[in-house]
């Protein structure tokens, strides 16, 4: 039997609100895993679309051809591209499956981070708890079904992100038979600890 709490205190104009959620069931899933730190550089090709070049002012970042990359810039992200080539720090990458905002202007600056991907197994609909963090910077965590993004969260710096069904709110993967997370980070100074945790109804 695992469990979930939240415990919090709201303050409004000086006012305080205590907050408390809890949750038990039968099954738990637990990862933590280390999210490769992105890379800068600047738009070069595509704008308004979901498929382009963004020029890294890295001549050779730890990117290759097939990897799938979140694309993070101030005021947007495009998650899910799949890379084609990669020389001399000019990234090219077509939509895949990607989703999110379109390139903005030629020139603006970006941050390209590889997708760190966790393998799981549970039905979304049993979930009772979802909670995520990660150590330091922008992260975006997408929750998929045979490839495809069912759900996914853009977390700010330093903020986690969290869903209890006692919270009155509906479950965002219900339906979904979840077998894969991915995870990437926004932050270029170093590679980040992320910690995802799932409660579920494992009784069948």
């Amino acid at each position: 039997m695992g469990s979930a709490s939240l415990v919090a205190n709201v303050n409004i104009a000086g006012m305080g609100f205590p907050v408390s959620f809890s949750e038990s069931d039968e099954g738990a899933i637990l990862q933590e895993v280390t999210v490769p730190k992105g890379y800068a550089g600047v738009t070069t090709s595509g704008v308004g679309t979901r498929a382009g070049v963004v020029t890294s002012t890295n001549s050779s970042p730890t990117i290759t051809d097939s990897d799938f990359v979140d694309i993070y810039w101030d005021g947007g992200v495009l998650y899910g591209c799949n890379v084609s080539d990669v020389t001399a720090g000019a990234i090219t990458f077509a939509d895949g499956n990607a989703g999110g905002d379109v390139l903005p202007a030629n020139g603006t600056v970006m941050v390209v981070s590889v997708r760190k991907d966790i393998t799981v197994a549970f039905e979304g609909g049993d979930a009772s708890a979802l909670a995520a963090s990660c150590t330091s910077g922008r992260c975006y965590i997408a929750f998929l079904e045979s490839g495809s993004e069912h759900f996914a969260v853009d977390i700010a710096n330093k903020q986690g992100w969290f869903w209890m069904e006692s919270m009155g709110f509906a479950n965002p993967i219900d339906g979904d038979t979840i077998d894969e997370i991915w995870v990437s980070t926004a932050d270029i100074t170093a590679d980040q600890q992320f910690t995802v945790g799932v409660l579920y109804d494992s009784v069948s």
